[in-house]
């Protein structure tokens, strides 16, 4: 009965507030350039957080997205990853502030999604690496968080898989930190494949960000950046996530510091 009352009430109230969105889109990127003096891709970043943010802590899937860390002290501009479950995960990070750019690929097809997108600069791996490197490290430049899935696609267990190279490289290469981000519940909430949401509390972990050697051959540093930041996660799952034993309790109260 709640995962039917769930979608009744979620699905129509996010289609409201997409559409509301895309109506106010306009005015909201003039108002941008007028007031703010930005561009176009800067102002509709910071919409589309927004939007982000005004659905996981306004419309919900059951309960707030709750963020455990050190949420304001996190390096500016970085390179975000994250263990990836769930459709929703990309919307997660309106929980987090600050001026976020994607690196994906199929949410490009998306009708209205694909255009605003490629509106708000957002990168397509499809681009091919060269492209998504030199775009990644203007973002980077100009202060803007990438945000990167090192597994390259959803779980469809719920295990970390293995992480692929390009944005520890990257970071290496830029000298921008990692900044690991630890995502609980959201497969219980969409997993891979279907359709209709289940009711679920998320929980997003912000893990002490992990800073590129500066000596060293550019493979074995990434090799390393990417060894290090793994475990950091998968750590972290162990710890915290439904297998471990942790007191749900425990996370209902934000901390200070972890």
């Amino acid at each position: 009965m709640k995962k039917i009352l769930l979608n009744l009430y979620f699905w129509p109230v996010f289609v409201l507030l997409s559409l509301l969105g895309i109506g106010l889109l306009p005015f909201i990127l003039l108002a941008g350039r007028i007031i703010l003096r930005r561009n176009i891709a800067h102002s509709l970043r910071l919409a589309i957080g927004l939007y982000g943010r005004i659905i996981v802590r306004g419309v919900v899937f059951m309960a707030p997205v709750k963020v455990y860390g050190r949420l304001y002290d996190i390096p500016r501009p970085a390179i975000f990853i994250a263990n990836h479950n769930s459709a929703i995960d990309p919307y997660l990070f309106g929980a987090i502030p600050g001026e976020h750019c994607f690196v994906t690929s199929w949410p490009f097809k998306i009708p209205i999604y694909g255009p605003l997108m490629k509106l708000a600069g957002y990168i397509n791996i499809s681009d091919g690496w060269d492209t998504l490197r030199q775009k990644c490290r203007q973002r980077l430049e100009k202060g803007v968080s990438v945000i990167i899935w090192p597994e390259g696609h959803r779980s469809r267990n719920g295990k970390i898989g293995r992480f692929r190279k390009g944005a520890f490289q990257l970071a290496v290469e830029t000298g921008y930190p990692i900044q690991p981000v630890c995502i609980f519940g959201s497969g219980d909430v969409l997993l891979p494949g279907e359709r209709f949401l289940s009711p679920g509390r998320v929980r997003l972990r912000l893990l002490a960000p992990i800073y590129p050697a500066r000596k060293g051959d550019l493979q074995t540093r990434t090799l390393e950046l990417r060894r290090q930041s793994f475990e950091a996660i998968e750590r972290c799952l162990a710890e915290y996530g439904p297998d471990s034993g942790y007191p749900a309790c425990s996370l209902l109260t934000p901390q200070k510091g972890v």
